[in-house]
């Protein structure tokens, strides 16, 4: 089920919202549950079942922690320092043990869905017919899941309160404007907005509508566009030459950040149409100066989740911490507190690539990363002191400039990692590179394969102008929407008039570009 369908615009979303908008606070909710109930049962069928035993699950293992948690308050003021202790550390046991049980049946039932397949296809490549193990993955579970271990690790922290009621936790894991593509949200973020119903005001149906055409102008006048040239240069058996795969790399990161983000502008445009805030997943993430800022700005959820679900615990586990403390006589402060560090980032990079799919380049594309912020962390004393040495100002203009085209660089690499179809694929694209460039190969417009013809090249640049100006403006910390809400509805009208129509003419949809979605695991 895709967002940009009639289908959902007017089947799904249009009528609940119809019904938000006039059902009384109180009762908004059971719109929400029921039109997202509806929603994911005819885009998943049968599968409906897992995100209900998931919901099922955490409701169960949340309240017997939160019934730990109140027991504890409780008890704890009528005892001693040391039974207060004795009590804390048994209830804390008994705390661990449930989250623990939650998050591996969570990830049991994503494992067995979502990577059965590929483990029952590599052992039929050794031995034919061994097994067939072929599923057909519930929409959205690689999302849910995540929002499913969230909750329960936050009632765990004591974070906030768990829920009694178990529809209120259908309704958070299942919303229809998140559920298929994300964001990551966290409970406090969007469960409590879900439940408590939201006014719905002119201000915000006026803001989530521009938002809604700004992002089907990213998704259907770049992205799908782009998607053409892409997946021609990729999905041809004919490796191409060096320039035209350089092109085809540079439009990929193009239409996947336009994709991505342009989705995620519409589902959050629409929210704000219902009074209700979803967490921003992009944030600009080609200004970066740093990877780690880059993936401060790249699908922001996913990498807050990691961080705080993965990372720190694992950074902080005991056995790390000792060797640390051990070693600051030996390496010194700096490389003793980097252990843990270093050891916490590898299980999030492995995690990052393993929650995208199974394939081999998706491992790769987790370690790439991996290695480059290790060695950076590594290198940061030795780094300071060239700059200090040759008094580079890390502050000026230039070496600002310098950084953004370095972390571009290699953002462009981890694209093309990502996006190549196999390790033979990539090696082949790689070794391209070094051939002599065919710069013609572009000006044949559609005879050149690529399904793009001059004009369609000529409406691509204009929009990657227009996504740029914004793109500067937004980064200077200019709100372009504010700005426009205070300027005469008149002249806020025709600009967003423009936007639709642009769209809407130029938008790449219809019988010529049935181009297929991004890799189908990022959004499972």
């Amino acid at each position: 089920m895709s967002y940009m369908s009639f289908e959902f615009f007017i089947l799904y979303f249009g009528i609940t919202y119809l019904l938000y908008w006039v059902f009384p606070k109180k009762a908004k909710w059971t719109v929400l549950l029921a039109g997202s109930f509806l929603f994911y049962l005819f885009a998943s069928g049968g599968n409906f079942v897992f995100l209900i035993l998931s919901t099922v699950i955490i409701w169960a293992i949340g309240l017997f922690i939160q019934k730990l948690n109140d027991d504890f308050q409780e008890k704890k003021n009528s005892l001693e320092q040391s039974e207060r202790n004795s009590l804390k550390t048994k209830y804390k046991s008994y705390k661990l043990t449930l989250l623990t049980v939650g998050v591996i049946l969570n990830i049991a039932i994503i494992f067995a869905l979502k990577y059965t397949s590929f483990f029952g296809s590599t052992l039929n490549l050794i031995s034919k017919n061994i097994c067939h193990f072929y599923y057909a993955v519930p929409l959205g579970i690689s999302f849910y899941t995540l929002q499913a271990i969230s909750y329960i690790t936050d009632v765990y922290r004591g974070k906030y309160k768990a829920t009694r009621n178990p529809l209120h936790l259908m309704l958070y894991l299942s919303f229809m404007l998140t559920v298929v593509k994300g964001p990551i949200a966290r409970y406090d973020q969007l469960g409590t907005q879900l439940v408590e119903g939201r006014k719905v005001t002119s201000q915000n149906v006026i803001f989530g509508v521009q938002l809604v055409i700004w992002g089907l102008f990213k998704k259907l006048v770049i992205a799908d566009r782009a998607a053409e040239f892409v997946n021609n240069a990729f999905d041809q058996n004919a490796f191409h030459s060096g320039f035209l795969m350089l092109v085809a790399v540079l439009l990929y990161a193009l239409q996947f950040y336009c994709d991505f983000s342009g989705i995620m502008d519409v589902v959050r445009g629409l929210a704000q149409m219902m009074g209700i805030d979803i967490p921003k997943n992009f944030e600009r993430p080609f200004f970066a100066k740093t990877i780690c800022e880059f993936w401060q700005r790249w699908h922001i959820t996913l990498g807050e989740w990691i961080k705080d679900y993965v990372f720190y615990p694992v950074a902080h586990l005991k056995p790390f911490m000792s060797i640390a403390k051990k070693s600051k006589k030996k390496i010194g402060h700096y490389y003793a507190n980097l252990m843990p560090i270093t050891i916490a980032l590898f299980f999030a990079w492995i995690v990052n690539g393993f929650w995208h799919g199974l394939e081999l380049n998706y491992i790769i594309f987790g370690l790439y990363y991996f290695v480059l912020m290790a060695l950076g962390f590594i290198f940061e004393p030795l780094t300071d002191k060239v700059c200090n040495k040759l008094k580079i100002n890390r502050q000026g203009i230039f070496y600002g400039f310098f950084q953004r085209i370095r972390t571009f660089i290699i953002v462009i690499c981890s694209m093309l990692i990502f996006r190549a179809h196999s390790i033979t694929q990539l090696k082949a694209i790689i070794i391209s590179f070094i051939k002599t460039p065919d710069l013609d190969i572009i000006k044949q417009g559609a005879s050149n394969g690529m399904g793009l013809t001059e004009e369609d090249y000529i409406v691509l640049m204009v929009g990657f102008i227009i996504l740029l100006i914004v793109s500067v403006i937004s980064e200077k910390g200019i709100d372009i929407r504010e700005k426009l809400s205070k300027l005469p509805f008149v002249f806020e009208f025709v600009v967003f008039l423009g936007l639709l129509f642009i769209t809407i003419i130029f938008g790449a949809y219809g019988e010529g570009y049935l181009t297929p979605d991004l890799p189908i695991q990022i959004f499972r």
